[in-house]
């Protein structure tokens, strides 16, 4: 439709805007990676094609774009008019085909540089063990992958409006979207009226030919996806969980729209990638427990919260573990250049398609000596400062106190760090909607040098970012002595890291600028984990690497009543 065109388009000038920044300041140095493997999926066959495309080559890369299977057509006229605007044949060649035979022997190619994938969590990390295999150690692994994603709503929340987000963030598209409304948590005191107002609305949709202007639910992309939604929901309904369904046309690929209800998130094996939402309800005192629940599942692509007191979405905001957090309004559509989209944990790599960080990642330092380094006792078993400094990550002064330590050392990496904002970040949007950014901590992050120079490089970065560090290397406890014993979230052991002691180690990322061979055996033993993808950053200068990107949208309209009178009772 008119809306994907213009994402396409948006993501078009927003890439040619800011590539100049991708090869200047604190990038200058870097250079394009190669050859581009773009992976793009049905759902959004030109805007999500176009996006990745625009961002290889704007930053020097060559492309080789495979488009879904189903949806070549769209993808052979989109590379025509890029061609016919004067991109090159040789820099961009169209492969269609299906994932077997096509994308696979692709994916396998050691000629490639780096791979750009929308698509499924269990596909994305088929090709991260793939490229640990036969790609260059350092090629790229950009994945946007699918979620289980949550909206909250409480008690305050104006029913109206969460009715019409719930119904479009579920239901729009026939739930094709990796953004969708999955599971809906309704604070018990309102569940009776808001699931009264949701069928009423429910009963409302058109569910139809999406040629017609007045079609809300059009069909499901295939015979698979009609037979699999299908078979889920016939079960659903067997086992007593339907509260609500549509009728669909007899003729097409329908799938009829339903609620269902459940104990919550954790009832929920995997996403259902159709016009299927499922409803649970919670206590008021226990709405932290829905926040770990929602974060202990891994996903993290969108979330939706609707609520009028303030404290209460602020909190929520700096609990849940999620790309994209929307409040007060639904959570799909995501704007390039105000939302940058992409998730974290088993939803995705980062960094956000749409966002400032996104260029940088297709480019890399070039490779140099890593220099020897002296044998040193290798460690199968380590323990992360956890529950040490809890406070670090909330910390504003965080860049401040590492200056103060290191007095003077380190001069390029603070200088790197001081120059990236970790926000909260304005960024544009239309009036009565607020959006922002925000650089929030990975988690635990190994860093293992092995140089001097480049542990300390490392530990910085991960430190500045908010994150539990912990450093290996041989005279690690001699480099980092200026931050060590100084109240920060930073452990050191003497030595180097078996590969194999990383598949039992509770990793979020992995930071490495040593010999090519031993990369590679630490991205295979990473690869080989179950779980989220675990990244290993090994260029030596990249501070937004270490931390995840939260992008924030608030529709600032919403209201109704005296909210301050809601937050006293």
């Amino acid at each position: 439709g008119v809306g994907e065109l213009r994402e396409a388009v948006d993501f078009l000038r927003f890439y040619a805007n800011e590539a100049a920044k991708a090869e200047s300041g604190a990038e200058a140095g870097t250079e394009a990676r190669g050859v581009i493997v773009c992976i793009s999926p049905w759902n959004f066959p030109l805007s999500i094609f176009t996006g990745q495309i625009a961002a290889a080559l704007v930053t020097g890369n060559a492309v080789i774009a495979k488009p879904a299977e189903q949806t070549p057509l769209i993808a052979h006229r989109a590379v025509e008019l890029l061609r016919q605007a004067g991109i090159p044949e040789d820099v961009l060649h169209l492969l269609p085909g299906d994932g077997p035979s096509v994308g696979a022997p692709l994916v396998a190619d050691p000629r490639i540089a780096g791979v750009c994938f929308t698509g499924s969590t269990e596909v994305a990390r088929g090709i991260e063990r793939q490229l640990a295999e036969t790609a260059a150690p350092d090629a790229m692994l950009i994945a946007e992958t699918g979620g289980l994603n949550a909206m909250i709503v409480d008690s305050t929340a104006l029913p109206e409006q969460v009715v019409r987000d719930v119904l479009a963030s579920a239901f729009q598209s026939a739930g094709q979207r990796c953004s969708a409304l999955r599971i809906l948590y309704v604070q018990e005191d309102v569940e009776k009226k808001v699931l009264a107002m949701l069928k009423g609305g429910m009963e409302a949709l058109s569910v139809g030919n999406p040629w017609r202007i007045e079609t809300d639910v059009g069909p499901v992309i295939d015979e698979d996806a009609l037979a699999s939604i299908g078979t889920y929901c016939r079960k659903m309904e067997e086992a007593g969980h339907l509260v609500a369904r549509l009728d669909a046309p007899a003729d097409g690929r329908f799938v009829a729209p339903a609620i269902f209800r459940v104990d919550g998130i954790g009832d929920m094996e995997r996403e259902i990638f159709g016009p299927v939402l499922h409803v649970a309800t919670f206590d008021a005192e226990k709405i932290d427990r829905v926040i770990s629940d929602i974060n202990r599942k891994g996903y993290g692509l969108t979330f939706g919260l609707h609520t009028r007191i303030d404290d209460r979405a602020q909190h929520i905001v700096d609990t849940v573990h999620a790309g994209n957090i929307y409040v007060n309004r639904n959570q799909i559509s995501a704007v390039v250049g105000s939302q940058p989209f992409g998730g974290e944990g088993l939803s995705g790599t980062g960094p956000k398609a749409g966002g400032p960080n996104y260029l940088r990642r297709f480019r890399r330092e070039p490779s140099g000596s890593s220099g020897s380094v002296a044998t040193a006792e290798t460690r199968t078993l380590f323990r992360f400062p956890m529950g040490e400094n809890g406070d670090w990550a909330s910390r504003s002064d965080r860049i401040a106190v590492l200056r103060k330590l290191l007095r003077g050392k380190a001069a390029a990496v603070m200088a790197a760090v001081g120059a990236l904002d970790y926000g909260p970040v304005d960024l544009p949007g239309p009036t009565g909607e607020a959006n922002s950014l925000v650089l929030v901590p990975r988690g635990n992050v190994l860093c293992l040098g092995p140089e001097a120079e480049m542990l300390l490089t490392q530990v910085v970065q991960a430190l500045a970012a908010g994150n539990h560090v912990l450093a290996v290397a041989p005279d690690a406890l001699k480099i980092l002595q200026p931050l060590l014993d100084k109240e920060l979230p930073l452990a050191a052991l003497e030595g180097s890291v078996d590969p194999e002691a990383l598949s039992k180690s509770p990793l979020d990322l992995v930071a490495f600028s040593g010999d090519p061979k031993t990369l590679q055996s630490l991205r295979r033993a990473l690869a080989a984990r179950p779980g989220p993808i675990v990244r290993i950053v090994s260029e030596m200068l990249n501070p937004a690497a270490y931390a995840h990107e939260r992008s924030i949208c608030v529709d600032t309209t919403a209201a109704g009543g005296n909210a301050s009178l809601l937050a006293a009772s």
